[in-house]
């Protein structure tokens, strides 16, 4: 599975590399044609200075400099439209008569029309340099997601009927076979533990932050890591139906519906080019009725011609087919210098519009690492941190660092998987884990703290309960003042989904204060939650595991925290937070809102300004100035409108000063 997928992707990564080439060649080859053409109209030694298709009825004119420069942008204009005019025919076939490739096709054509032959390669040339910018920009952040294939098992320990270990591969595997996990392997495929018990990581699978303590009898997922002891399980799924074979299957789904989105300026020019069609229409035909359908004449059909052909001149969208990618690749990299990495200029758009907004817990409320939240005496904090030592537990970490003095010597140090561990101090045995494990050892004067946190309480074997030690994933300090930054950006609801127990997430919620929480959820169930709520609005998920991978593709802008991300949800994500700052999701929303503001009004500002020339030109006011009008005007606006779009760069942070993470 994990090689084809590769070759898969090394095929795309081929096609993309072969597209920029052949992008790059046609601007190289187009700037050529295009410079070496207006130079030889500029110094024709001939009578003629330029091209009007009146010239083309003298014999002359076939042996002068104009002509071999009308050749020369005739060649690079169809070389460099070839490509537009195969989308539009595409565009054609897919009953989307109106995009961007038609409004170029037409707006070139009508150059040519009336002999602005720079000015059609012009719109070309523009037109390759944002396609090349905006997918830059797009694929720079690129990766594979072979990583997340990559995690799957590639083999399984089989155990046939007299006891043997065979290697296979996970596919080979049925259900109702046994399957031996040794310590620190991945689980293969779902199945019922029937030998040993030890603890399960399962933060990949379904983000608990706790490892699970499994006994005879209990469900092990796929994906899952054992951490203490060797198991056996019997399987009761067949590899493709099994837990982490489903996430892979939920993310591939998820990506290739996501695909699919339109670019910006595709739905915009739906609508500008029919528009823009119509009125230079609707002006010829006016005018040349206001005639008597005269066709010569100083207010002839040909000068209505002239008009109207100026107007889609006018309407050429260089402005917005080179300022548009400009703002949105300013805004990726102001982004980039704040440790931000966005994919494209659509999780821009979609960010900016995000109203719901759903966070994973571990690893992103919190910092996915364990602490000791209550004081304890520091003798017994000793005693439990010195026997402790003994141990690769994660909640054992968290008693050994919340002690910093020097340890005692233990002896005789028994783990017990899933319950506890003891060890002998001075002769006396010394008991650290669950309530059950320490009476069923004799502890006595037992008091049992309440407490959503898990709690390790330490006993003397066969004598009284010494303490108890309560430990919990930190949260974040800027958790709390990121939410409430959100709320300033108009977001309507916050949503904690956890794979943690309901009376944990709960209670990291009311740390942070997010709107709703929800707990005890698989990656199904997130997706879910996220489905529902993308029937009210635009949908933002902010996540860091490899059970986050469906969810951050399911929505409409899909954040992961990079510093402790997995792969798959980097690759699964269209905004990458670079390192632990969570307070960089309400920046990055600002930011967003921000830049998406400044390109719009860059839109409304180049058609105000062509609106008001087609006018003038429509009345006739321009006279034979028309097309030099329209020319100028559209050039003066793109370069007005570039100018400003890339003011995004000097956009200020605002919640970034506010605390650290």
């Amino acid at each position: 599975m994990a090689c084809s997928h590769c070759k898969v992707q090394h095929k795309e990564l081929s096609e993309e590399k072969k597209e920029t080439i052949k992008k790059i060649i046609s601007l190289v080859v187009g700037i050529i044609f295009l410079v070496i053409a207006y130079v030889l109209v500029k110094n024709d030694p001939t009578i003629y200075k330029g091209i009007e298709w009146g010239y083309f009825s003298q014999r002359e004119f076939y042996s002068s400099y104009s002509f071999i420069s009308f050749i020369l942008y005739s060649v690079g204009y169809i070389y460099l439209a070839i490509d537009i005019i195969k989308e539009m025919i595409e565009g054609f076939k897919e009953k989307e008569f109106f995009n961007e490739s038609t409004l170029m096709f037409i707006a070139t054509i009508g150059a040519y029309a009336i002999c602005e032959f720079p000015e059609a390669l012009f719109v070309l040339l523009f037109n390759i340099v944002g396609e090349t910018l905006e997918e830059y920009a797009t694929n720079k952040s690129k990766k594979s997601i072979n990583k997340l294939v990559n995690s799957m098992p590639l083999y399984a320990h089989y155990v046939n009927s007299d006891g043997m270990i065979i290697e296979k591969t996970p596919e080979e595997i049925n259900v109702g076979d046994i399957l031996e996990i040794h310590p620190g392997e991945k689980v293969a495929i779902d199945g019922v533990l029937i030998k040993g018990n030890t603890s399960l990581d399962l933060s990949s699978i379904n983000g608990e932050s706790l490892p699970k303590d499994i006994i005879i009898g209990d469900f092990v997922y796929s994906g899952s890591i054992n951490l203490t002891s060797n198991i056996q399980i019997k399987t009761t799924k067949k590899y493709e139906d099994s837990t982490l074979s489903k996430i892979m299957y939920l993310v591939e789904t998820e990506q290739s519906k996501k695909a699919k989105t339109e670019k910006f300026i595709t739905r915009f020019s739906r609508i500008y080019t029919p528009i823009v069609i119509l009125i230079s229409l609707i002006v010829f035909l006016t005018g040349y009725g206001l005639s008597g359908f005269v066709w010569e004449g100083s207010n002839g059909g040909s000068i209505w011609l002239y008009r109207a052909l100026s107007i889609l001149l006018v309407s050429c969208p260089c402005a917005l087919i080179i300022s548009v990618p400009i703002g949105f690749f300013a805004s990726i990299g102001k982004a980039s210098s704040l440790g931000v990495l966005i994919k494209g200029s659509l999780p821009i758009e979609n960010m900016s519009k995000s109203k719901y907004f759903f966070f994973d817990k571990t690893g992103t409320l919190t910092k996915g690492n364990f602490i000791l939240k209550n004081k304890v005496d520091n003798k017994y904090l000793k005693i439990a941190a010195s026997i402790e030592s003994k141990s690769n537990h994660p909640l054992s970490k968290a008693i050994c660092d919340a002690y910093t003095g020097e340890l005692l010597k233990v002896d005789d140090v028994i783990n017990h998987p899933g319950f506890g561990i003891e060890g002998s101090l001075d002769g006396d045995k010394y008991l650290i884990g669950s309530k059950e494990f320490l009476i069923n050892n004799g502890v006595k004067d037992f008091e049992e703290y309440q407490t959503p946190y898990k709690v390790l309480y330490l006993g003397k074997k066969g004598g009284n309960m010494l303490s108890y030690f309560i430990v919990a994933d930190e949260v974040k300090p800027s958790a709390k003042v990121m939410l409430s930054a959100l709320k300033e950006e108009k977001v309507k609801e916050t949503i904690m989904l956890s794979g943690d127990e309901e009376k944990i997430a709960k209670q990291v919620a009311s740390d942070v204060g997010v709107d709703k929480v929800l707990g005890n959820l698989l990656p199904e169930d997130k997706l879910n939650e996220i489905k529902s709520a993308s029937q009210k609005g635009k949908t933002c998920f902010v996540g860091d595991g490899v059970n986050d991978s469906p969810s951050l593709l399911a929505s409409d802008v899909g954040v992961a925290m990079g510093a402790l991300g997995s792969d798959a949800a980097i690759e699964a994500s269209d905004i990458v937070i670079m390192d632990d700052n969570i307070l960089k999701v309400a920046e990055t929303k600002r930011l967003s809102k921000y830049s998406l503001g400044i390109i719009i009004s860059a839109i409304i500002f180049s058609i105000l300004v062509k609106v008001a020339v087609m006018i003038i030109i429509t009345i006739g006011l321009a006279e034979d100035y028309a097309m030099i009008l329209g020319s100028i005007s559209d050039t003066a606006v793109m370069a007005l409108c570039v100018l400003y779009t890339m003011s995004i760069l000097l956009y200020k942070p605002k919640y970034l000063k506010r605390v650290q993470a």
